[in-house]
């Protein structure tokens, strides 16, 4: 009986932990870590219609943080990013 308890337990930690998923985003969002916090964002994809469900940040594979304000797209550091620069260095 102890044996079946023992080998119970091993199986059900091994199932714990290898079922924890590194990245906690799901499909097309990711994880980003500012001021110790971190948070899911949506990719960028070429061509993506900007609605209020994404709201108006994305991350970008080259630029990293995007932000779409007043019809222009910025990096965190204010630069403006054209569309071309964003569709070619997806």
């Amino acid at each position: 009986m102890k044996n079946r308890f023992l080998c119970l337990a091993l199986f059900t930690s091994f199932v714990l932990i290898t079922s924890c998923d590194a990245d906690p985003c799901d499909d097309g969002y990711s994880q980003i870590e500012r001021n110790g916090a971190s948070f899911c964002l949506p990719d960028y994809v070429v061509g993506i219609e900007l609605g209020p469900e994404f709201g108006n940040t994305f991350y970008h594979k080259a630029f990293g943080m995007i932000t779409f304000e007043n019809d222009i797209w910025s990096n965190e550091n204010g630069e403006v990013l054209t569309v071309s620069q964003l569709n070619t260095r997806d």
